[in-house]
């Protein structure tokens, strides 16, 4: 395989990032994998949160163990993407810093916010706000149906900590996080900002929609930019790379969500 090439990849789950060192060649040869656990925490109102600290320990740790088990030089490492859990809430200031703990998937804190929101007004139709629910459809093909969608947690930190709102300047998914803290750039990739369900999915029109912002009181400001999956959302900074034990510059590629993904794989 002279003209192969090696690639780090991280799959941040639930309660584990999963570090993997591919080399690709005429084939793709998975040559060596590092599991690295971290808490969830969870709350007595439903919360269900992670710590952004503890993703970025664990792939740091990953990536060091599996290069040196492999006897991989860094420099070898030709680009790294991700495949994370989705539908988490990351609010982030300008210096990059998370505002407060992600809010993941399966939290459950936005149940009255949701009912205020989406469930309510007349006509219905599967107990959701008919007007709101066929303009979430027309314009994204999907909407923010159940109490545990990123939106209405947007919405819970934006009546229930005022404080942590007012320092947001992004609103990220995990993928988008890592990616962040690995380039220094704000952006998303488009399977996050799908199930965001304030973005525009017709052909042609793709992008943030000022009309379900508006409908849904988001502020456009909060939403970054938005790549494909196989765009490069920049390159590894100085620091992000000696953390991580690879390069400076090297190139970051989007990857995506679990959800878009796994059907691929």
């Amino acid at each position: 395989m002279k003209d192969a090439v090696h690639l780090l990849t991280y799959d941040i789950g639930t309660t584990g990032a999963k570090t993997c060192l591919f080399r690709l060649g005429k084939t793709l040869e998975l040559m060596d994998t590092e599991v690295v656990g971290y808490p969830l925490i969870t709350t007595a109102d439903g919360g269900s949160e992670q710590r952004v600290d503890d993703w970025w320990k664990a792939i740091c740790q990953g990536s060091h163990t599996v290069l040196s088990r492999k006897n991989c030089p860094k420099e070898k490492i030709a680009a790294i993407s991700f495949c994370c859990q989705m539908q988490a809430l990351v609010l982030v200031d300008r210096e990059g810093e998370a505002v407060r703990n992600p809010m993941g998937y399966m939290d459950g804190r936005a149940t009255k916010v949701f009912y205020e929101n989406f469930a309510c007004g007349f006509p219905k139709i599967e107990g959701m706000n008919a007007v709101r629910l066929l303009k979430s459809l027309y314009i994204t093909g999907g909407a923010a149906a159940t109490a545990k969608d990123p939106l209405w947690k947007y919405a819970w930190v934006r009546e229930n900590e005022p404080e942590n709102f007012a320092r947001t300047y992004k609103w990220l998914d995990v993928r988008d996080y890592l990616a962040l803290r690995c380039t220094g750039n704000f952006v998303m990739t488009r399977d996050s900002a799908h199930l965001t369900f304030i973005y525009n999915t017709r052909p042609g029109r793709e992008g943030w929609s000022k009309t379900l912002c508006k409908c849904f009181n988001v502020n456009p400001d909060h939403l970054p930019g938005v790549q494909a999956a196989t765009d490069r959302s920049g390159e590894l900074t100085a620091r992000a790379a000696k953390e991580l034990g690879l390069t400076a510059g090297t190139p970051v590629f989007g990857g995506g969500g679990d959800i878009s993904l796994i059907p691929i794989g």
